[in-house]
């Protein structure tokens, strides 16, 4: 038994390359959690393949919600996600069916991995139809893994200039949510983050329509507990011409700058009315 677990440990994580983790979990912890991950993405697309919209729906955890630059709503049931699905459409452009092109496990933590994959749409003689690059939220809730919610960055096949100009652009966005945090006026924080925006914490999904329902909300009473961000690394994991999903690892400091956690995160920046700001966002941690 021994001799298969480290078998199964190596293949997961050669097929998932660098695994970044938000806790101490051993090498084993982090290739079983990938392995669930990577499982769960594949129901997701055998069941979006079966164009049965309920059978779909069961590789969804529930609320669910599809953050993007284009318009987007959160679900709260199946049956009220069964209600929005119309494969007939998307049979009408030709689709026979979806693979996956591409899949890397970004971050993993004890009930949430964040995956980062791109698809591609296939007619019936395997002519390639729509792609897309998608970050996946996946989440364990009740001994079950499932697609909680998919940070949408859009239709790749940017140049490489093109992509460089996207990067720059979401890490200023970044930047000036980072500020504006640290400034500890939330006027200022409504102002850096596209509407509807959306936070998955480990357990629940919370999305705003406008700033006034920001402000209103919980954001600044979440700094009660500590003063600062900082980030200390980031990177582009995808790079469209209207979404860059970004992970990063950041610290959170006392008032007098000591170190109080260390986490990490996924940050969706979008192209909107021309301008970059932070869309969604799912962190591991407080």
């Amino acid at each position: 038994m021994k001799r298969v677990t480290a078998i199964l440990i190596a293949a997961v994580i050669a097929s998932t390359g660098r695994v970044h983790t938000q806790s101490v979990l051993s090498a084993e912890a982090i290739a079983l959690r990938s392995q669930a991950a990577l499982l769960a993405l594949d129901r997701y697309l055998e069941t979006w393949n079966s164009r049965d919209p309920r059978l779909w729906a069961t590789s969804l955890q529930f609320p669910h919600v599809r953050p993007g630059a284009g318009p987007f709503k959160l679900t709260h049931n199946t049956e009220e996600y069964v209600a929005g699905i119309d494969f007939e459409q998307t049979a009408n452009t030709g689709w026979d069916h979806t693979e996956w092109v591409s899949r890397e496990v970004l971050q993993v933590g004890v009930d949430k991995v964040h995956t980062a994959a791109t698809w591609q749409r296939y007619t019936k003689d395997g002519r390639p139809l729509a792609t897309s690059a998608i970050t996946y939220v996946i989440t364990n809730q009740q001994d079950r893994w499932g697609v909680q919610a998919r940070f949408a960055a859009g239709a790749g096949g940017l140049a490489a200039d093109a992509s460089a100009r996207n990067q720059a652009a979401a890490r200023d966005a970044l930047d000036r949510f980072v500020g504006a945090w640290n400034s500890h006026e939330i006027a200022t924080l409504a102002r850096t983050i596209h509407y509807p925006h959306v936070r998955v914490a480990d357990r629940q999904i919370e999305m705003w329509n406008d700033a006034d329902a920001f402000i209103a909300g919980t954001e600044a009473g979440r700094q009660r507990t500590w003063y600062q961000m900082r980030v200390d690394q980031v990177r582009a994991a995808q790079v469209t011409a209207n979404g860059v999903n970004l992970v990063l690892s950041f610290s959170r400091l006392a008032r007098d700058g000591s170190v109080m956690s260390k986490d990490e995160g996924l940050f969706l920046v979008t192209l909107r009315e021309g301008a970059w700001k932070i869309q969604a966002r799912s962190t591991f941690g407080t």
